[in-house]
């Protein structure tokens, strides 16, 4: 999938900025109940495809069925040498589009979709049996695997400060490819360990309507808009980082008055006074 590049001319940004209010779960990990699975079953940006070492094979059981879900027991391949052992555990994936939609480089990022989590239950000379712990998606033969990594969530987010909009970053997909969000969704935005970015770090949303990318959308906007670069930004809502990975985060969305688009502006909570 290609996200088309955020571009903007805005040079002024006058937006309200919320109230400051006492933390609790919701302005964490917003109105839904989430867990670590959740955060990591929402699509992962990827630049660079991967080149799996272990794939699934496909389900053992007598019954013909292509997706393999929780409670399941499958086959993985199993070569010389891919130090497969009893008790491991292991994440399965795949592209969340066909390949041929994968972008080239430096042309945005692709997803890889996590499909499940699966924990090998014995070994012969040519295959392995693996039960599926918990599955997000059916697993289909072919599915990437790669040593599980236990995940977490933060319990508390930094406080809710001024936005620093000299640091901007862009909303890129959520689950499923999606590009709208609201509530308690999980998304991702390009920034990362790389960036500075850690969990429970906080970022505003905001839009700039008369960005070349939402331009011409009547439906949405009303009619037809003019160009103004001095038109500030419309405030959206506020993210909580959920799971960093070195250029991207995953983030819940923990405040809405919109809905969120891939492309709209996020931009830290740093600054303790408001920018002049």
């Amino acid at each position: 999938m290609r996200i088309r590049e955020f571009t903007t001319a805005v040079t002024l940004c006058l937006a309200a900025v919320p109230a400051f209010a006492q933390q609790n779960p919701r302005d964490v990990t917003g109105p839904w109940t989430l867990n670590a699975d959740i955060v990591t079953c929402t699509d992962l940006p990827i630049t660079v495809k991967p080149i799996p070492a272990l794939t699934v094979k496909g389900l053992q059981a007598t019954e013909d069925r292509l997706g393999m879900t929780t409670g399941d027991t499958i086959i993985v391949w199993h070569t010389p040498g891919d130090s497969l052992a009893i008790g491991q555990r292991y994440t399965a994936s795949r592209l969340n589009r066909d390949e041929k939609f994968f972008p080239r480089p430096g042309e945005g990022y692709g997803g890889l979709r996590t499909t499940g989590f699966i924990t090998i239950t014995a070994i012969n000379q040519w295959n392995a049996l693996a039960r599926v712990d918990f599955s997000c998606d059916p697993i289909q033969p072919g599915d990437y695997l790669e040593p599980f990594v236990e995940g977490s969530i933060p319990r508390s987010a930094e406080p809710e400060l001024y936005p620093d909009f000299s640091d901007r970053s862009r909303i890129l997909f959520g689950a499923d490819n999606r590009t709208l969000v609201g509530m308690g969704d999980i998304v991702s935005i390009d920034r990362g360990t790389a960036h500075g970015v850690t969990v429970g770090a906080r970022f505003a949303v905001y839009r700039d309507k008369y960005a070349p990318t939402l331009r011409g959308r009547s439906s949405t906007y009303g009619g037809s808009q003019p160009t103004d670069p001095r038109s500030p930004l419309v405030y959206i809502g506020d993210v909580v980082v959920m799971s960093v990975s070195e250029t991207t985060s995953k983030v819940s969305v923990i405040r809405s008055i919109d809905g969120i688009q891939s492309g709209d502006t996020v931009v830290p909570r740093r600054l303790k006074e408001p920018s002049q």
